[in-house]
């Protein structure tokens, strides 16, 4: 027992022995009834007196804002002390209790899982709010509810109660059909489990692309090689040929030969620039000198079927230019390979609205709207046949997005049917410089 039970207790027992001593001396001097009569008026005042007490120290009790205990006498203010005391380190346990359990709930939500805790009977006892994006729930709401009846997937119930450790259950909500979530199930104990909902949707996008990837390098290739093979087959054969004949066979294995080195290279390009976050080594370009490459290079590739108009009225770009080249190359190159022979191409650099602009404006055929979200995809092409007429590889674009992408800067593409096709590169105003 606390010392300040023990005081109350003592001071309850005086009380008692000095009213019992105050009737035996009443009783002595004014006779026995006059004795107990005093005797027990007295006790019926301490009665009086403990019990109001003991209802202020239950009102404190029961009052837990209220800011410090009542003034009481010494015992009951030691008490109500004690008290105190105890409610301070109470309260400030829970307010550490609370602030661990806020901590927990804000950790838990910024988890990019979904977590929900189920019981026995696969109703919900907790989630964080990954869990309420993955599974469409509403935990204010749904706390308590069965799982099974507010996702309604077929097998998804067989699931939780007999859930395979290898293989997740893979979810596609009514509400984001886009969206895939793996779900696996973690006993906790034997009347409660966790239930885990991880995003794989970029993962199997990944794995679709890789497989397309995949199938599309291998239709690339199994043409330029039945070429080359059927070739070497005749020529194994000892089929007699002309000189013309094997000129020509000769020159039809050279170019498919070569359409396969310049897949093989933009191949090893593109894994390049996908490996890396940024180019190994930036200079200061002088865009003027870059330019003129590109018309150089254009020319030689137009074979003067084209009319070429190059402008350049823009400072320096601080970049690989190496890379660069090979961007603004491929660039000027699909302008000429869609453009037919008598039309027009414009290359110029200029500063606009403090974005460095490099654009090459073609009078080609054009490009369907649809088709433009798409064309820096991978093997992607409007027109299969007429890109490996004129040699491209379906990758060039896919390379220009990404050496952009290495420089801070984006590809815009306008174009209309039968009005031709703008590519702009359009760099920030930090990488503008004047020349060394």
């Amino acid at each position: 027992m606390s010392p300040a039970g023990k005081s109350s207790i003592r001071l309850l027992i005086g009380g008692v022995l000095a009213s019992i001593g105050l009737g035996l001396l009443l009783g002595a001097l004014a006779g026995t009834l006059a004795g107990w009569a005093a005797a027990a008026i007295v006790l019926l005042l301490l009665v009086l007196w403990q019990t109001r007490q003991l209802l202020t120290l239950a009102d404190w009790l029961q009052a837990p804002d209220a800011p410090g205990p009542p003034v009481l006498p010494s015992a009951w203010q030691r008490m109500l002390l004690q008290r105190s005391d105890d409610r301070r380190r109470t309260a400030a346990t829970l307010r550490k209790v609370e602030a661990h359990l806020r901590s927990f709930t804000e950790a838990m939500n910024a988890v990019p899982d979904g977590l929900l805790i189920l019981d026995a009977g696969q109703c919900i006892q907790w989630g964080n709010r990954a869990a309420e994006a993955h599974l469409d729930i509403d935990l204010a709401r749904d706390t308590g509810e069965s799982v099974e009846r507010l996702v309604r997937n077929p097998g998804f119930g067989n699931y939780l109660r007999e859930p395979d450790p290898q293989s997740p259950f893979i979810l596609q909500t009514a509400t984001a059909r886009t969206r895939l979530y793996a779900l696996r199930v973690v006993p906790l104990s034997e009347l409660s489990k966790l239930l885990i909902s991880i995003d794989v949707t970029d993962v199997r996008r990944l794995e679709a692309m890789r497989s397309e990837f995949v199938a599309n390098v291998s239709h690339e290739l199994r043409t330029p090689l039945t070429v080359v093979s059927g070739f070497l087959e005749h020529f194994a054969n000892g089929n007699a040929m002309t000189s013309e004949q094997q000129q020509h066979f000769s020159r039809l294995m050279s170019d498919q030969t070569a359409r396969m080195l310049s897949l093989v290279d933009d191949l090893l390009t593109l894994s390049r620039l996908e490996a890396e976050d940024a180019p190994a080594s930036e200079e200061t370009v002088n865009m003027a000198d870059l330019l003129q490459q590109l018309q150089s290079e254009a020319q030689s590739l137009s074979e003067q079927a084209h009319r070429l108009e190059m402008r350049c009225d823009g400072p320096a770009l601080r970049g690989n230019r190496k890379e660069l080249h090979s961007a603004f190359g491929n660039l000027v190159s699909n302008a000429i390979r869609y453009t037919p022979a008598g039309g027009t191409i414009r290359i110029n650099w200029r500063v606009s609205d403090g974005l460095g602009i490099f654009a090459v404006h073609d009078s080609g055929v054009g490009i369907a709207a649809e088709h433009l979200p798409r064309l820096t995809e991978r093997f992607y092409r409007v027109d299969r046949g007429r890109s490996r007429d004129t040699g491209g590889t379906g990758l060039g674009l896919a390379i220009v997005k990404h050496i952009l992408l290495r420089h801070q800067a984006t590809l815009v593409i306008e174009s209309q049917i039968g009005q031709g096709s703008t590519f702009r590169a359009e760099f920030p105003a930090w990488r503008l410089q004047a020349p060394d």
